[in-house]
């Protein structure tokens, strides 16, 4: 994900604005990858003993969009 907070004003969740703050932030993490973290989540693996490089460089990418996404929903 790119970094988007920086030219975005990122919606805030309010009592009376739920609708428009959910349809909001499903477009911003769509629009930026991470949708799909929100939506079916993220388990850190126990141990990464034995993993190749690709799925050490896939781990480290879903860290990144699992981080990304919590700190867009804070």
């Amino acid at each position: 994900m790119e970094s988007v907070t920086s030219n975005v004003l990122l919606p805030r969740l309010m009592k009376v604005n739920y609708e428009n703050w959910s349809i909001q932030m499903k477009a911003l993490l769509g629009s930026q990858d991470g949708w799909e973290v929100v939506q079916v989540g993220f388990v850190e693996p126990a141990s990464t003993a034995g993993y190749t490089t690709a799925q050490n460089k896939l781990l480290k990418e879903m860290r990144l969009k699992d981080k990304t996404a919590l700190y867009m929903l804070l």
